[in-house]
């Protein structure tokens, strides 16, 4: 039951595992460009032509700081045979899209359009696991075109990760015993600079927390971003970053994030009004207490709490689905839901909302 996906292998260099993803996925990069093309005014963005000529400033401080990230965009590029700068318009989708306040159309009586909330994650070290958990929450338009892929780098790291085809992958698991998930926030320093999505790509190959903290404070980022990573020896790490501060946020039970800023040390940066993605970190921690305390089992627990539909008729839900009363190009849902197990090496993982998937269990 379900949305069905396609798994794709790449090994060797950036630039060869870009290529054979591109290859692979040549049709669905395609099919994402012209959605992406026909609707990214809809979804909050610059005509698609402009975008693409602002996306080369973009570019060139990503090549200065994570030249392998670009070469394996490139090859993505060459392996689908489309253009690079249009390849870089949705990797640039938070840039694009995410710089104003999300939660201001909510007081208006238009229907809720564009970013109602992206993603929920919940890290877990319960009953001898370490699991994480993720919805990642996008356009609805993803859902058809997500990929599985698995990756080998040059130097030995195995990473597993679910992404849409145009986009480098930024949520996975790797052979290191270390898993990120990222979650939009809206701060008011972003510039031009080195794009989330690339950003994030470099932290799935992490070798610990430390790396993986020090890759997403890279200098010269553009905007920021949340980043909860977690060890397989259970020690949870949330990474809160604008483009010029940062703060860090540990624990060994459990850690939750949805789109706002939790530190008081960001609270300056933030600008997110958005009512919705404090009633999902709220929901998600009644029902992580809830599940828990009755001794379900902590996968159990994840699954349903990424299922859950409390908020569904106001857009606000962590199980999100396209609301037809929005335009399509800016509706929005829950395109892909993961659950890791970091000592396992597993995900579980389907695409579109995942109270209406059933999840497949895959091995790195």
């Amino acid at each position: 039951m379900g949305v069905t996906f396609i798994e794709i292998e790449a090994s060797g260099s950036h630039r060869d595992i870009g290529r054979r993803i591109g290859e692979a996925a040549r049709e669905l990069i395609a099919d994402g460009l012209a959605h992406c093309e026909e609707h990214h005014e809809a979804m909050g963005g610059p005509p698609f032509a402009v975008a693409r000529r602002l996306a080369i400033e973009y570019l060139s401080a990503a090549r200065a700081a994570l030249p392998g990230v670009v070469d394996e965009l490139e090859g993505m590029a060459e392996g689908a045979g489309v253009p690079l700068d249009a390849l870089l318009v949705p990797n640039l989708g938070e840039e694009f899209t995410c710089n104003d306040d999300p939660g201001a159309e909510a007081t208006t009586s238009a229907p809720r359009s564009a970013h109602a909330g992206h993603c929920t994650s919940v890290a877990l070290h319960s009953d001898g696991r370490v699991l994480m958990g993720h919805n990642e929450d996008w356009f609805a338009g993803e859902i058809e075109r997500n990929v599985l892929l698995r990756i080998t780098t040059d130097d030995g790291t195995r990473i597993l990760a679910m992404t849409s085809a145009c986009l480098l992958p930024p949520s996975g698991i790797n052979s290191h015993g270390i898993a990120t998930s990222g979650n939009t926030v809206y701060a008011n320093d972003h510039r031009s600079g080195v794009p989330n999505n690339l950003l994030r790509r470099h932290m799935l190959e992490a070798r610990s927390l430390a790396d993986a903290r020090e890759r997403a404070l890279l200098a010269g980022r553009a905007r920021g971003s949340n980043h909860l990573v977690a060890h397989a020896s259970g020690e949870l790490w949330d990474i809160e970053t604008s483009s010029s501060h940062d703060a860090l946020l540990t624990s060994t039970d459990r850690l939750i994030h949805t789109n706002h800023y939790l530190s008081p040390e960001m609270a300056p940066f933030e600008i997110s009004t958005s009512v919705g993605t404090r009633q999902r970190l709220a929901r998600a921690g009644e029902l992580l207490d809830e599940g828990l305390a009755r001794g379900e089992d902590p996968r159990d627990v994840l699954a349903a709490l990424l299922s859950d539909h409390e908020g569904l008729e106001d857009d606000v839900s962590i199980c999100g689905h396209p609301n037809p009363a929005v335009p399509v190009g800016e509706r929005e849902a829950t395109t892909a839901s993961m659950i890791w197990d970091l000592r396992e090496l597993t995900v579980e993982v389907c695409a579109g909302p995942p109270c209406r998937s059933d999840r497949r269990l895959i091995r790195l």
